[in-house]
């Protein structure tokens, strides 16, 4: 029987100006004359409506496809949705439940010539194509490499032989880059498209659409930050055929850098996204619920200082980690009833300060602690971490 798999989309944002019906209609001011880019957005939108395209965030469309026309399981791939969210907060100029941050107005910038068109061609389009395409496709080790012109590639590589030696958990465990240039290769553009129910000529006419969009000036050739902006830690998948995986996104490593933490952020987030994996080693549950998804989400916050400051780990500078850190958690989870809410800032701190203390009082004698061991104390340590800040 054909394994059915749930989505778990984030609510996207467009324009507020927009309406349900007006994203859905192409509006009529293009001016596609000896342009390229608005010609190729054009012809998109106009064969969006003329083929009757169900977009999957479009909620005023009453004949959405089915959950088992698409069957991509992002809440299989742990911290997907939270990268999006945090994309959807910074792009969202009415969301300042948790103030504004340095992501917010870095990402303002990098959209400052965006249309409603452009929002709209990303939602539904442009952000998961790339990270869809590595879930399902990228599944053997080769030819990997970080950022846009595999600067972090060094980085990442020695972290992760690190990681693997560092905690006592199996290493089959693939190691995955995803890159927007994959806009650039239509093949692989319509081999997924065509996972998502697309028509094969339908698919062929979107693939060659968005590499014209996606490998504009506009977006950097393809590099466009927010093209790429996510990292996730993902169980095998029987169904799909998918080992074990980490996945990098340049998006995400290069604003960071770009913020100025290029010497933490790729080794703190591939830590963070390693800590999942020795959770799925050790058995520790993962519910759809809040609690559930903070619990885990602080204890991998916790394992990644843990190795970040080890002596026998990453041996970063606390103070710099700790920097990095209260930028990267100020994007804030302010959703407590969510079921992906990932702890507050505080309380996010609080669980990587737990982990530093704990690096800190090894350091003398260099001793690694077993997975086991560690998830025991930080369990028992749980109530005081997110008794200050808990809704």
């Amino acid at each position: 029987m054909k394994k059915l798999l749930l989505l778990s989309f984030v609510t996207l944002f467009i324009l507020s100006s927009c309406s349900d019906e007006s994203v859905l209609t192409p509006p009529e001011n293009i001016n596609a004359k000896n342009d390229p880019i608005a010609s190729a957005k054009k012809e998109l939108l106009s064969l969006v409506e003329q083929s009757k395209i169900n977009l999957p965030y479009t909620s005023s469309n009453n004949s959405a496809r089915t959950i088992s026309e698409v069957g991509i399981n992002h809440s299989a791939m742990v911290d997907f949705d939270l990268y999006n969210s945090m994309i959807d907060n910074a792009i969202d100029p009415n969301d300042y439940e948790c103030g504004p941050t340095e992501l917010r107005f870095y990402s303002a910038d990098l959209r400052s010539d965006w249309d409603a068109d452009d929002y709209f061609i990303f939602n539904n389009l442009g952000r998961f194509i790339v990270f869809d395409y590595v879930y399902l496709f990228e599944n053997e080790d080769g030819g990997q490499y970080y950022g846009p012109d595999g600067e972090f590639t060094n980085q990442i590589n020695r972290t992760f032989k690190d990681l693997l030696r560092f905690w006592n958990i199996p290493s089959d465990i693939l190691l995955r880059d995803a890159h927007g240039k994959i806009f650039d290769d239509v093949e692989k553009v319509i081999k997924l498209l065509r996972v998502y129910g697309y028509p094969q000529g339908t698919a062929e006419s979107l693939a060659d659409l968005l590499k014209t969009i996606y490998g504009s000036d506009k977006y950097f050739n393809y590099n466009h930050p927010l093209l790429s902006f996510n990292a996730f830690a993902a169980t095998a998948d029987e169904f799909w055929g998918t080992p074990k995986k980490i996945v990098m996104g340049d998006g995400i490593l290069k604003a960071y850098a770009d913020l100025g933490f290029g010497d933490v952020a790729p080794q703190a987030i591939l830590a963070h996204e390693y800590g999942h994996h020795v959770q799925f080693a050790k058995d520790v549950e993962f519910l759809n619920s809040p609690e559930s998804t903070r619990k885990t989400e602080l204890m991998a916050d916790a394992l990644a200082a843990y190795y970040l400051t080890h002596k026998r780990g990453s041996t970063m500078n606390w103070k710099r980690v700790q920097l990095f850190l209260e930028v990267f958690f100020e994007i804030g989870d302010c959703s407590f009833a969510s079921n992906g809410h990932h702890g507050t800032p505080n309380q996010r701190m609080n669980a990587a300060i737990f982990g530093y203390n704990l690096a800190n009082d090894t350091n003398v004698n260099g001793v690694i602690m077993t997975a086991e061991e560690f998830i025991l104390l930080f369990e028992a340590e749980l109530p005081s971490l997110i008794a200050p800040d808990a809704p």
